[in-house]
């Protein structure tokens, strides 16, 4: 059953105001949300509009105009969105062969990683990237900065803002922090955090350890510069034999692939391990070729995908996210079936 998140007027402006501090929003400002107004997303958008003073341009473009056209139209510069959408969005302008994005110079990308094409196809026409990660619960606390470098921007979600402080926790004792450099259940608490779950007490006791910490599911990393790196859910993480893999990572890391356009890492059953990674791509790349610019990318051979799927579509959420646990369900019930891989340094590359 899904929770219903209670939010004020102050834990919602609490992040607005970060952002709208941090990259310097105002009256100038045409921030368009492509997330509809039921989504958080939208709602940190009105949030920011509310504090900046700025121009709310919902995703209502005219029947017949697609977002590309709207985007140009409305004049928009800073645009609100999943990665999805930007991925959709890069597309038709490439086809159209457009070579800006109208006045665009802000892009918010929340709910999954950026894949670096993603990250560079906006740089080179002058729009800046922004790396976001929340929950309804505690909005887009996590951001990177106008300063940020690309390396900063694609592989982690920022520093933030004064509104919301993270710690990262044991995954086993949530009571306990873990030191820098280690990845963990990432906590948080602040001003923009909820007051609780409606009518659902004991959903809110469980979300928060004993020092008052809510408690994301998440998995992350805090690097030395005091940006945050998202490993993925907690549920979400697949036990091989006793070893922990991450799939955000392995995903990250096939996104750096140029024919590779999304990826998604789930478990397939196994009766001596556990649990054995697939890996499942949209994209003109084979798995020897995949599995190779894996292992050049660093990953580890104990991490390796041993299934490979090659699809046209991945089922989505309504704002955009792979669902994963429809494809571990289309897999038991026949409806996808993985091929087993296998690396080796000596495997052809095709």
């Amino acid at each position: 059953m899904p929770k219903c998140v209670m939010h004020s007027d102050n834990t919602l402006l609490a992040n607005a105001r970060d952002l709208v501090k941090d990259w310097g929003h105002g009256p100038h400002t045409k921030l368009l949300s492509l997330s509809p107004l039921s989504h958080h997303i939208a709602w940190v958008a009105v949030a920011q509009w509310l504090v900046a003073g700025c121009t709310l341009i919902t995703d209502d473009p005219p029947a017949g105009m697609s977002r590309l056209d709207w985007i140009v139209e409305t004049k928009a510069n800073y645009v609100m969105g999943v990665p999805t959408h930007a991925m959709d969005i890069l597309a038709e302008q490439k086809k159209r062969g457009m070579q800006r994005l109208g006045s665009v110079d802000l892009f918010y990308m929340a709910g999954a990683p950026i894949p670096p094409s993603v990250c560079e196809d906006f740089v080179r026409q002058g729009i800046k990237p922004q790396n976001i990660y929340g929950m309804t619960e505690n909005s887009s606390h996590q951001y990177t900065h106008p300063g940020d470098d690309d390396a900063t921007i694609i592989s982690t979600c920022g520093r933030g803002g004064k509104g919301y402080e993270v710690r990262i926790f044991d995954p086993v004792d949530e009571n306990c922090e873990v030191p820098p450099g280690t990845v963990g259940q990432i906590g948080g608490r602040g001003g923009a955090l909820m007051l609780g779950y409606f009518a659902n007490q004991a959903a809110t006791e469980v979300s928060f350890n004993r020092d008052g910490w809510f408690l994301s599911g998440d998995l992350g990393i805090i690097d030395g510069a005091g940006n945050l790196k998202i490993e993925g859910r907690l549920k979400d993480l697949i036990i091989r034999g006793g070893h922990n893999i991450y799939p955000a990572n392995i995903e990250a890391l096939a996104l750096r692939h140029p024919k590779v356009q999304r990826a998604a890492c789930y478990p397939v059953p196994d009766e001596r391990l556990g649990e054995r990674v697939c890996i499942a791509i949209i994209g003109d790349v084979g798995s020897d070729a995949l599995l190779a610019h894996l292992a050049e990318q660093g990953l580890s051979k104990y991490d390796m995908p041993e299934y490979f799927l090659n699809v046209a579509s991945f089922p989505l959420t309504a704002s955009g996210k792979i669902l994963k646990r429809e494809l571990i369900e289309m897999t038991k019930r026949g409806a996808l079936s993985p091929v087993a891989v296998r690396w080796s340094a000596q495997a052809r590359v095709s």
